[in-house]
């Protein structure tokens, strides 16, 4: 038996909150702490990880993307997508703080 430390490497489950459809842009940020806790960098890793936690309401948003991912940036697109739908545009932002006045 070879003694190579590099053997040695464990493994870390990522735990994937629900997804938060309030603030997409955050809850993509707790997954890439998710994602550099285990040393996982690879796009389709990421990707599925994503896919997993989604919901079947959030699954339709993406539906196209899920059944032929991009092969290039897969979960770069998932995280567009959903951001996209989900986040409040500025227009809306500026509206609810005014209508909080």
């Amino acid at each position: 038996m070879p003694n190579d430390q590099s053997a040695n490497i464990a493994r870390v489950a990522v735990k994937a909150p629900p997804f938060w459809r309030a603030n997409p842009a955050l809850w993509f940020r707790q997954m890439e702490s998710q994602f550099t806790l285990a040393g996982v960098t690879s796009e389709i890793t990421k990707f599925h990880h994503i896919v997993a936690a989604l919901q079947p309401e959030d699954l339709e948003v993406v539906g196209d993307i899920m059944l032929n991912p991009p092969a290039d940036e897969p979960y770069d697109a998932l995280r567009k997508r959903l951001c996209s739908q989900y986040a409040d545009s500025e227009e809306q932002r500026l509206r609810d703080l005014i209508s909080g006045m």
